[in-house]
């Protein structure tokens, strides 16, 4: 394994680079960050036990809707309670944590890229995993798997410092102990696991048995003991069997022992959310196992070489076990134990491939490394096919983004600053196909990245909080700009409760009935409460309710073709289709 990488830019400049591009990711990570869309469930469970946290002063025990909440270890609701103290509480502040470590998991990635590999790789690597939707997406959710990510990453970085040095250096080794429990204070057992095990397959495939000593698992058992047991065993002092049972019954037995068969869905995630990235890594992979070589039909003929790929692929694997293939095997190692990890497991959510998406991102750079050393590598046809389907799914990406935003201009004004979105894309992929045909491939990667890195935030911060059409940002504003401090409740609206809650910075109740309805109006002090307009006709229209504010909301459904055409067919005529509802918010007083 190479210690630095020896590159085209000098390394002062180069780091330069490096910071600036930072600086440039965390910009767009935050941008709009309280838009809201897209949003994920669990994120209620963070903002809302963090505020608890906060307005309580009990940072031992999450609350959430009013019970505790024992799903997740304390690490991160930490974070975001410290985001809150600092920013105030809101979407924005919760949703900080993460794409704060979402930047540094970027930083992190070309440290550990410039120690396994040289050249460019390092800096290609973090040019490629903020522009994988995954990665940007994740760190715009207030959930713990992009930091859990980070010490993930972390922990493997001390590993291959200390691997590197022979394991002389006991802080090293001790810091890679420290980071796997930070990660599992953060999440739990996948931070153990994934690094423990990447780490212990790849002493193993390298026959590097003498380093089994200086592993030093014992010392590490107890740093994780150190780290971890305090708040355990103060949970259980505080809440005995009722924390026992939750942890053992629905987290660990919960996890493990269900009916969800085997399936190859991590692979489609894989694949899926590292587009178009995963175009050139699939490629990659063929060529990295013998499958396809920068000559695929040799004058001997098609067949003749068909019969080589078995032979071809025992040397490939062979040669992946030297010496200087090290970090490849490394890297491999590292998505192969993703994989079947949560294959085994069964639980399907996409983000649980995030852990592997650094390694995605320095085997896909070496890819273009490789091309860069090869002779003619650039015009292979292995790279210029997922090179010219790339700008095809950004111009088919900026397309239809565009007819789709036309379509819902026909039903409601769009603003024009919205229509950037389809032009960032179509730009993209004019640039791109056009630098492919020049071979300027060095700025075909960067164009790709940058594209898809303004699109992502472009689509999260302004499009999809827009079209959503989402009311809880309109009624959250209007309560802030009333400066108004009485009590905010929700009605039949689902988990909107968590989203105004976090939205406004103060406690939102849910209401179930049309009993606990009127029975939170039976007060003397002014209230808010946000409702469906079919529900007020049909339940509350006797009461005297004051209309505050009002919002269209998209029905929760599939958008088939059907839906589709009636948009079309009544938008022109202004009334409103079956496709939205009226939301309201109202006062009593």
């Amino acid at each position: 394994m190479p210690t630095f990488p020896s590159d085209y830019f000098s390394k002062a400049t180069e780091k330069q680079l490096v910071f600036f591009w930072l600086v440039f990711c965390f910009i767009a990570l935050t941008y709009k960050l309280g838009g809201v869309p897209p949003y994920h469930s669990d994120e209620n469970f963070y903002v809302e036990s963090s505020r608890n946290m906060v307005e309580s002063g009990d940072y031992l025990t999450p609350v959430y809707n009013d019970k505790k909440r024992f799903a997740k270890p304390i690490l991160y609701y930490w974070m975001v309670s410290i985001s809150y103290k600092i920013f105030g509480v809101s979407l924005d502040s919760a949703r900080l944590t993460s794409a704060f470590f979402g930047s540094l998991t970027i930083g992190l990635l070309y440290l550990i890229s410039c120690r396994l590999f040289e050249g460019r790789i390092g800096f290609y690597s973090i040019l490629i995993l903020p522009s994988t939707f995954l990665h940007f997406q994740i760190s715009r959710w207030a959930t713990t798997d992009i930091v859990m990510s980070f010490f993930i990453l972390l922990s493997l970085y001390y590993f291959v410092r200390s691997f590197q040095s022979d394991f002389k250096k006991r802080s090293e080794i001790y810091l890679f102990y420290v980071a796997m429990s930070l990660g599992f204070m953060v999440k739990g057992p996948p931070a153990i696991l994934i690094p423990g095990i990447i780490a212990l397959v790849f002493i193993v495939t390298t026959k590097r048995w003498e380093f089994s000593p200086q592993f030093r698992i014992g010392q590490g058992i107890i740093i994780f003991l150190l780290l971890v047991l305090p708040w355990f065993a103060t949970m259980y002092f505080l809440h005995g069997d009722q924390f026992k049972d939750h942890i053992i019954g629905n987290e660990i037995k919960g996890r493990l022992v269900h009916a969800t068969p085997f399936s190859l869905y991590y692979f489609g995630v894989l694949f899926r959310y590292h587009l178009p990235w995963s175009l050139f890594f699939f490629i990659a992979v063929l060529h990295q196992f013998g499958f396809y070589s920068y000559s695929p039909s040799p004058a001997s003929g098609l067949l003749e070489y068909f019969k080589k790929v078995p032979l071809n692929f025992k040397s490939k694997i062979r040669l992946l076990f030297l010496r200087e293939n090290e970090s490849i095997l490394f890297c491999y190692i590292w998505v192969l134990v993703c994989l079947v990890l949560f294959v085994l497991v069964r639980t399907e959510h996409s983000r649980y491939m995030l852990p592997a998406s650094s390694a995605v991102a320095m085997l896909t750079a070496k890819f273009f490394v490789d091309l860069e050393n090869f002779k003619g590598g650039w015009s292979w046809l292995g790279y210029k096919v997922p090179a010219i389907f790339t700008g095809v799914i950004l111009l088919v990406a900026g397309v239809s983004s565009g007819s789709a935003l036309y379509a819902l201009d026909l039903f409601y004004h769009v603003p024009l600053r919205i229509f950037i979105l389809p032009l960032i894309f179509i730009a993209g992929g004019v640039v791109a196909l056009r630098l492919l045909k020049a071979q300027e491939n060095r700025k075909q990667i960067v164009t790709i990245s940058l594209t898809l890195i303004l699109g992502f935030s472009f689509l999260s911060g302004e499009v999809i909080s827009y079209a959503n059409r989402y009311p809880m940002k309109l009624f959250s504003e209007r309560i802030l700009t009333e400066k108004f401090s009485g009590s905010i409740a929700i009605y039949r609206l689902g988990n909107q409760r968590a989203r105004l809650g976090v939205l406004t910075g103060q406690k939102v109740i849910k209401l179930y009935t049309s009993e606990h309805f009127k029975s939170f109006l039976k007060t003397n002090e002014q209230v808010r409460v946000v409702m469906k307009e079919e529900d007020l006709k049909r339940e509350f229209s006797d009461m005297p309710l004051k209309i505050v504010a009002e919002d269209i909301v998209w029905l929760e459904g599939r958008i088939d073709w059907k839906r589709v055409k009636e948009l079309y067919e009544k938008a022109e005529s202004g009334g409103f289709s079956n496709l939205t509802e009226k939301i309201y918010l109202l006062s009593n007083k």
